[in-house]
This record gives C-alpha cells, structure tokens and sequence, in this order.
C-alpha cells in the first residue's frame, strides 16, 4: 500500500475595497458581510467575540479541523482558512468555492477582493482594526501591530514528521526571497505608485526596525539570522521569547507579568503573576496543554506548529529543556506537525495553487533543496530576502533568475514524485519567470493607464 500523500492547507488573505473609491472595508460593513454569509450558506455559524461583542467571522468544522473565514488584523482584510487537504487540487478547489460565495455578498455591497498584498488606498488606520478580543492581549507586547491593517499575503502549510521540522523550516526560510520575486504583487498603497514592488515586505520591514530588537526577532515575517542546526534550537529560540500569551486558540487567555520567556515560566517552581485579557491580575502556574499552543507566538517566514503526544508532561519537558535534550526529547513526542510557509504574495484570480506548490515540491525534496542551499552562504539568502521586496525579478544580482528556475524544478519533480498533477500549479511561476514579469509588474501597467478604479477593475475577484 502506497504511502498517504502529505496534506497541504491554505490560508488565503484578500484586502477588500469599495468598488467606487477603491478604500478599504470598514467595521460596519464586515459585520453585515458576515450576516449575510452565513445566510446564504447556513454550514457556517457567525464567531461573535466574548468581550466585545462584535461578529468578526464565520466558522464550521470539517474533517475535525475548525475552519475559519474572518478578517485579519484590519477590517478590510478578509482571511480564509480551510481543512488541509491530500493534494494541492483539492485544497484550491475548496478555496475557490468560499471565495465565490464570499465575493457574492461583497459584490451586492459595492465592494470586491483584490488579487493584491496591500490596500491601494487605505494606509494604517487603527479604527479599521479587527474588534477581537485577541487584539485587546496582543498589542501590549507587540508595537505598531496596527501597521498590518492594510496588508495580505497567501500561506501554505504542508506535513512534516518531527525529524524533518527543522530542515523544512531551513528550505523554506532559505528560499524566502525567491519566493518574494516571484510572487511580488503589492507596488500600489495609499493612492499612489510605491517604490518596492512588494511594499507588504517594505511594511514588515519598516516596523521591525521600529520595535526593539527582542521583540523584532519574533515579528519580522523573515529568515532567521543562520539555518537551525535541529529542531531544539528552534523550539529553544521560540520559547526564549517574551511575545506570548497563554491562550486558548487566541480566546480569552493571560499576560505573563514580568520579564518572564515563555521557558522561564514552564520552568517557575511556584505560580507566577499574570493579567488577564481584562486586566485582571492572577497567579498561573504552567500546564501540559501550554505546551501544544505555543507554537502560535512567533511570526517568522517559515513557522513550524506541532502539538505534544498523551506521553508528555511538564517534568520530562523541564527535564530536556536543562539537559540540553529538547531535540531528542521533540522527536520523539511531538505529534501534528506541519510547516507554514509565511512570505508569499496574494496569487492572482486562477493562479490560487502557486504558494502551495513551491511550499509542498520543495519539502518532498528536502536533500536536493539543502544542495541547492548550501551553493551560497547564508548570507546571500539574507541579502535576498531583503532586497527582493524592492525589485522583485528585476534584481540586479545574476545569479537570481537560474537559481529561481533550479528551485522551480526542484519543485516540479517533488510534486511529480506524489503523482497527483499537481506540478500544474507551478505554470504561472515558471511563466513570470520567462517574462521576468511579476503581479507586481502588471499592477504597475494598470495603475499606470487608469490609477486606482482600473487596478480595482483588473484585479478585483470575478463574482
């Protein structure tokens, strides 16, 4: 009997506008898309937050896995997040299907999703933040959080087993600043032509080097400073931070009070002090199920997220944390892992697979992308990832455009190898390839010819 197929999971973002002006969706309309969602297709029930009050989105489960339709951090931006699926066909054609019932809504308001990483007008706006109760947690340790109002990008996630999480992490974190010339497709923010072609890489960016450092290492949607040499340095570095909160799916939930990392408290002898999401100040003490949502508090360009088997407790976690044995011991208990791939931009309308190609070709051959890799330090790929936002496929070094077609290939025989037709999804790349020409480009043509009422024509989602 044949291996199962690893699973692969989308988490489409689309900033939505008003068709006339081209400004971002605010609250009042969120609220009555939602409604109207949900009434048209009674699956989904309507997510009303705990505090607040406000109807932020829709969610149904399916297959055991909770799927969600809300917006992200800004009003204006819709998010879909659906049941992973055995192929990449699959999990598109479910996209697709939420999208159009979702654009249906939209379009009877006046408004419509745009196959674009930014709002073309709407710029930071805090009274177009989400009202989630998450969000009253969040910006007490995260700065300028509001600077993501008007961004989108498109996420792919795939299954890895506990002995490949650090390597998928590696190639995928290596390979972020092809991933971003590939699929530029933000140059048009605040009514006017910008200077980087993915200025949602320009936004993380910027306000990383705003925050202070501690807190910009966690937040940066980049590559880490070096490749992780095992999956315990990973776990290491991400449990050493102090962004994060003891929440439950991002309900409800505490702030550890202090200058405690998340190790510092698993590792606390007696309750510590903590705030809860209503500034309500209480003693915590660390518990096993901490350990499988931890994952969630880190926003880098590859994130690995992981749960823990019926065998783990707090004393064997402790145990590998001070012996310098979390490797071994995160090999052998975690269960549920798979890798999510954070620095691709909003695919255009037909090309929805292209994020989940790349992600899932290259990990089904990790060996050939590590080779690949290591042919530079990993200083270039740092440099890479910085500049790429900027220029996209037209970045001056030489080397780009043939490591862009390797990496391509790389992944079209991975997806050949799972014998699903799903190398199809890498077409649109390999064409932006030969053209040197990236959404990015064909937004710039647009917006050139008819400023923003024509990018809203050409890129806003079909009904």
């Amino acid at each position: 009997m044949a291996a199962p197929l690893r699973r692969v999971g989308l988490e489409l973002e689309f900033p939505v506008v008003e068709v006339a002006t081209g400004r971002g969706m605010g609250r009042s309309a969120a609220e009555r898309l939602w409604h109207s969602f949900a009434a048209r297709d009674p699956s989904w029930q309507l997510e009303a937050e705990v505090l607040r009050g406000a109807v932020t989105g829709v969610c149904r489960t399916e297959s055991g896995f909770l799927e969600v339709v809300n917006t992200d951090t800004g009003v204006c931006t819709v998010e879909v997040a659906l049941a992973p699926q055995e192929t990449i066909g699959a999990a598109v054609d479910a996209a697709v299907g939420v999208l159009r019932g979702l654009q249906e809504p939209l379009a009877a308001m006046g408004y419509t999703m745009l196959s674009t990483g930014i709002q073309p007008r709407t710029w930071f706006d805090p009274a177009r933040k989400s009202p989630k109760d998450w969000y009253l947690l969040l910006p007490r340790r995260w700065r300028l959080h509001h600077w993501l109002v008007p961004i989108a990008s498109h996420q792919a996630s795939v299954d890895v087993s506990p002995g490949e999480a650090a390597r998928a992490v590696n190639v995928l974190s290596g390979f972020a600043g092809i991933f971003v010339a590939l699929t530029a497709g933000s140059p048009v923010a605040r009514g006017a032509l910008q200077p980087w072609k993915e200025m949602r890489n320009w936004v993380w960016q910027e306000r990383c080097a705003r925050v202070p450092v501690r807190e910009a290492l966690y937040t940066s949607n980049g590559m880490p400073a070096r490749p992780y040499p095992h999956i315990g340095s990973y776990i290491e570095h991400f449990w050493d931070s102090h962004l994060y909160f003891l929440t439950k799916f991002k309900s409800g939930g505490y702030e550890v009070v202090g200058d405690r990392s998340f190790k510092d408290f698993i590792l606390s002898p007696r309750p510590v002090r903590a705030r809860r999401i209503d500034g309500t100040l209480v003693e915590i003490a660390p518990e096993r199920d901490m350990l499988d949502r931890i994952h969630q508090y880190g926003w880098p360009a590859a994130k690995l997220h992981y749960r823990f088997d019926s065998a783990t407790d707090l004393d064997g976690v402790r145990a590998a944390l001070t012996e310098g044995r979390m490797a071994d011991y995160f090999e052998r208990h975690a269960v549920g892992c798979y890798v999510e791939n954070r620095t691709c931009g909003v695919a255009p309308h037909g090309e929805e697979g292209v994020t989940a190609a790349l992600t899932m070709g290259l990990v089904e051959r990790l060996d050939d992308a590590e080779a690949l890799l290591a042919r530079f330090p990993w200083e270039y790929w740092c440099e890479l990832w910085a500049t790429a936002g900027e220029h996209g496929l037209g970045a001056a070094d030489p080397r780009l455009l043939g490591t862009a077609r390797e990496m391509l290939e790389l992944a079209q025989d991975g997806l050949r190898g799972r014998g699903a037709g799903e190398e199809v999804h890498l077409l649109p790349l390999l064409d932006r390839l030969e053209r040197r020409e990236t959404p990015a480009d064909r937004m710039i043509a647009a917006f050139g010819a008819g400023g923003v009422r024509r990018l809203v024509r050409e890129f806003g989602r079909p009904v």
